[in-house]
């Protein structure tokens, strides 16, 4: 009954609130998991979710490691890398908020409907709600081949529409809904493969009780429910009355115990991407401006059933009320953006005897307006104008999206209202339509559509490149170069230089995979450096080669790879496929020689380490050997000129590995093997 950690999670007021957790709270839900959730040991598990976020940490972390399963990380929330990593990586299970499952949808669909398929892949889907999931599978193995082995998703954090669960089902993949909050460790809730029943959250994990309060309130008691909220028991006495957790959810259960939710209790919005949003915070925003003389915000759905930000807008003067929603979308974070507004036509909105909004008469006259108005100030979606750019165009057609909106310096959140989830969709397209793969991390949320067309531009034809660069790794090609190494190799350094070894007994003992980090001070210097490391370590070593030299044509890059399993980094720009190649190497236990200096300066003097390079070594948790190679004297093979003599003296060194922990400052480090290598 130790408190384990404080999670903190945003309150009504905006004002952060610690969720106070034991272990028992933790690894009650974690044990409840076990026997509700389909893992074991041939589980594999891809988790998009923050290990910062409850739902990322039990069922996506603890749960797992519990039952022996494997989890998987990706490394972008693109259909095309994701897709990448079901395929490397076997995935058995995904673990997401639902509009991940609606990305991966709307991916498969493009795909289809870009074929010409589409009729014949929905009579599909017709012909499989009639079949077995084994059956249902075979139908659509084109499909699942393109997902690895995947079998089931586990959803949570945001609700899952009942059409969307359906489509999945049957292509063969069942999902799953889990219920829940940080304040019960999280899960409350799940639906089950036996008893998997599409529209509700499941019945109670084991362990849970759950009941419903008079006024419909789900209220919940078990050794999962939170000690409190941090330093303010106030609050605490709020939710948390006699062992039960007050969720200020509307729910009901039917005679088999299945959970239906029916919304929230107050007014707080759960957006189809996961993310919570306070409706009093963006309500404050907006009073702020002097035009305003008071909203109400709401949660509306749109067509395909996701909750959207809409404002209804009650202004004291005629006014731009487009401009008002910009202004204060300008001040919101990203999650609570105002997507839509309306001006109320009434002299007040519609209040209780307290004055408070009642919002319920809000939605109801929503539901019975029109096209709502767009912080651009149109009122409704438009077709794509043929003066528009191709990204303008693509950005047109997505869902939910106003075309009119849709203009050079409309910026991708504040004005078009694309969340983390919305932007990688848009970068899907991009990549599927225009041929160009843009990193998503490299796309700055307040970038403009001209911009984000500049980036295009400049990536047109860079379609994300696929695999791992994996031919030099197979044993045969290893053994073909390591034996070129051994005769051809040998005989020419042993022709052109003197050398000699000093350090090889830091190496004893050493486990790999480890990471040599030697000079680069002259022409050649790659083969007495990979032929002066003992084959032992030769056969599983990779070379990290400049992608602008090494590999600036096929005959260069096929000798890279035979003679020295070298892959491909880039010394500046984009790094994500660079630590992709490598993260794969040292996963299959390949220690890896990288040049820290990123180039080449003959003699030295010893330049900068490129700051990555400590990076390296404290993710991927790998002891750091310094080396340096010493040129006493040049040689013909290296230098020309008549006054170098046809032999050379070298000498290598090999300095003590390093370690750093998981908590080292990477600038530090990358500091430390620099000084590490001067030293030798």
């Amino acid at each position: 009954d130790e408190l384990a950690e404080i999670v903190f999670t945003s309150g009504s007021t905006g004002e952060p609130k610690g969720v106070m957790l034991s272990h028992r709270n933790i690894v009650s839900n974690s044990t409840s998991l076990r026997g509700v959730v389909p893992l074991g040991r041939e589980t594999r598990i891809l988790s998009i979710l923050p290990l910062s976020h409850m739902y990322g940490m039990n069922p996506g972390f603890l749960a797992p490691l519990l039952t022996g399963a494997m989890i998987v990380y990706p490394t972008s929330l693109q259909p095309s890398v994701l897709a990448k990593t079901f395929r490397e990586q076997r995935v058995t299970m995904l673990l997401a908020v639902p509009q991940v499952l609606k990305l991966l949808d709307n991916a498969i669909q493009r795909r289809v409907d870009s074929s010409g398929r589409h009729v014949a892949f929905e009579r599909l889907h017709a012909i499989a709600r009639h079949l077995p999931i084994p059956l249902r599978r075979l139908l659509f193995w084109p499909v699942l081949n393109q997902m690895g082995g995947l079998q089931y998703v586990a959803l949570g954090g945001a609700p899952l529409s009942p059409v969307l669960a359906q489509r999945w089902e049957e292509i063969g993949v069942v999902a799953l809904q889990g219920y829940g909050a940080t304040e019960t460790s999280p899960v409350i809730s799940m639906t089950r493969l036996e008893a998997n029943r599409i529209g509700t959250v499941g019945q109670p994990i084991p362990g849970v009780e759950v009941r419903i309060g008079q006024d419909g309130e789900v209220v919940v008691h078990g050794p999962n429910v939170f000690q409190g909220y941090y330093d303010k028991p106030e609050a605490t006495q709020q939710v948390l009355r006699d062992g039960w957790y007050h969720t200020g959810d509307l729910g009901t259960l039917d005679a088999d115990r299945f959970l239906t939710l029916h919304g929230r209790k107050k007014d707080m919005l759960a957006l189809a991407d996961g993310t919570k949003v306070y409706p009093e915070d963006i309500e404050n925003t907006l009073s702020r401006d002097p035009r305003v003389h008071d909203s109400a915000v709401v949660g509306l759905e749109n067509a395909a059933g996701e909750t959207h930000v809409h404002a209804v807008l009650l202004l004291r003067e005629a006014t731009d009320a487009p401009d008002v929603v910009r202004t204060a979308n300008a001040e919101l974070a990203p999650n609570q953006q105002i997507r839509e507004f309306s001006v109320w036509p009434e002299e007040d909105l519609p209040r209780t005897p307290t004055l408070k909004v009642r919002k319920v008469a809000v939605l109801e006259w929503l539901r019975a307006q029109e096209a709502p108005g767009t912080p651009s100030g149109a009122a409704a979606p438009g077709a794509a104008t043929p003066a528009q750019s191709p990204i303008e165009h693509l950005v047109s057609r997505m869902e939910g999206v106003d075309a009119d909106a849709v203009r050079p310096e409309a910026r991708i959140a504040s004005d078009l209202g694309l969340d983390s989830l919305g932007k990688v969709e848009l970068l899907s397209l991009i990549e599927e339509e225009l041929g160009a793969y843009i990193d998503d991390a490299e796309l700055d949320p307040d970038a403009t559509l001209a911009e984000l067309q500049s980036m295009v531009d400049a990536a047109a034809g860079a379609k994300r490149e696929e695999g791992i660069f994996g031919w030099p790794l197979n044993p045969v090609v290893r053994a073909i170069g390591i034996g070129l190494q051994q005769t051809l190799g040998q005989l020419l350094l042993t022709i052109f230089y003197r050398r000699r070894t000093v350090g090889l007994e830091n190496l004893r003992g050493l486990k790999g995979p480890v990471l040599f980090t030697p000079n680069h001070h002259m022409h050649n210097d790659n083969a007495p450096i990979i032929c002066g490391i003992p084959v032992a370590w030769r056969w599983k070593m990779a070379v990290a080669a400049a992608q602008d030299s090494i590999f600036d044509t096929p005959w260069h890059s096929f000798l890279a790879g035979l003679l020295g399993n070298a892959f491909p980094v880039n010394r500046e720009g984009a790094a994500r496929r660079s630590l992709e190649l490598l993260g794969a190497r040292l996963d299959r236990g390949f220690s890896i020689l990288i040049y820290p200096e990123g180039k080449m300066t003959v003699d030295g003097p010893l330049q900068p380490f490129k700051s990555g390079t400590g990076l390296v070594a404290i993710l991927g948790a790998v002891p750091v050997v310094p080396m340096r190679l010493k040129v006493h004297q040049h040689s013909r093979m290296d230098m020309k000129g008549p006054a170098i003599p046809w032999r050379g003296d070298l000498e290598l060194v090999f300095g003590k590995p390093m370690r750093f922990g998981p908590d080292a400052d990477p600038t530090e480090a990358t500091e430390q093997v620099r000084a590490a290598v001067e030293a030798l």
